[in-house]
């Protein structure tokens, strides 16, 4: 396994442990985010702090279980094109659960040695469970 992957892996894993300082970490400062097939809102550059304080509010209450596959990485000098599947598992009490999955596809630059996401896509194929998940842990 290269470090372009083990990159993305700690990304996901940290976000299951809520391992926040882990999980923004493998973000550069600045990250282009588009999960646009998810829910509608245009691709936007993000700061890795609000990236990563978003989802530790929004997950607070919430178990969750990413699954990483399948990847292909591409890698041009400093900079890497990753893409693989993924399935994210969500649950929180007294709400039924909700299950994602798609491809993820992201882009890595080497800074200062280290592999860091500068571009994160969501790519959704599917939706299973309660489709009003993240609606309702937001009341």
């Amino acid at each position: 396994m290269n470090t372009v992957e083990q990159t993305i892996i700690r990304m996901v894993n940290a976000i299951d442990r809520k391992e926040w300082t882990t999980a923004k970490e493998q973000f550069a400062d600045t990250v282009m985010v588009d999960y646009s097939s998810l829910n509608n809102v245009p691709a936007a550059d993000i700061s890795s702090s609000d990236i990563v304080g978003n989802w530790q509010n929004l997950l607070a209450s919430v178990a969750t279980h990413h699954m990483v596959s399948n990847f292909e990485v591409n890698i041009a000098g400093d900079i890497a094109e990753s893409e693989c599947h993924v399935y994210a598992c969500h649950a929180a009490r007294d709400i039924e659960g909700w299950d994602c999955y798609g491809r993820y596809l992201h882009t890595l630059e080497r800074i200062q040695g280290q592999w860091q996401i500068t571009r994160m896509t969501l790519v959704v194929h599917g939706q299973k469970g309660n489709l009003s998940f993240l609606q309702q842990i937001q009341i």
